[in-house]
Parts: C-alpha cells; structure tokens; sequence
C-alpha cells in the first residue's frame, strides 16, 4: 500500500530505490540529469543512489551498461 502522506525527502527516497531498481544506476543518473533544472545536492543524490554498493559494483554496472549500449549500437 502507498502511504499518500509521504514527506516530500521521504518520496524522493522511494523514487530513487525504485529508478535504482529498476533501471539501475547508470539509467536513473541518465534519467535524474534529463530532468534536473534546480540546485540539487550531488553527494546527498549518490549516497542514497550508492549507499549499499561497493565502488567495484558501481563500476562494473556502469561498464555493463555501456557494453549493451555499444551492441546496440552495432
């Protein structure tokens, strides 16, 4: 059930972990920066974005995600 009475820090943290989730973090940077027209907070942004992941981890998915684009390409 989706509690209508988020607080707006509350809501952006649920719709971060569902971008992240679903397409992953390369894809909801990707996302974030077509729509960012105000100050936003870079490091608050990447810890709720990379908290649970190791520099490794951000890397390689980072690394998969420009190797299928490249297929694509192709």
């Amino acid at each position: 059930m989706i509690d209508k009475n988020l607080s707006d820090i509350d809501l952006r943290k649920r719709a971060l972990v569902l971008l992240n989730e679903t397409l992953g973090a390369a894809n909801t940077i990707r996302f974030l920066s077509m729509y960012n027209t105000g100050k936003q907070d870079y490091m608050q942004i990447k810890e709720e974005l990379f908290k649970d992941k190791s520099a490794r981890q951000v890397f390689e998915e980072a690394s998969d995600f420009w190797e299928r684009r490249e297929k694509l390409k192709a």
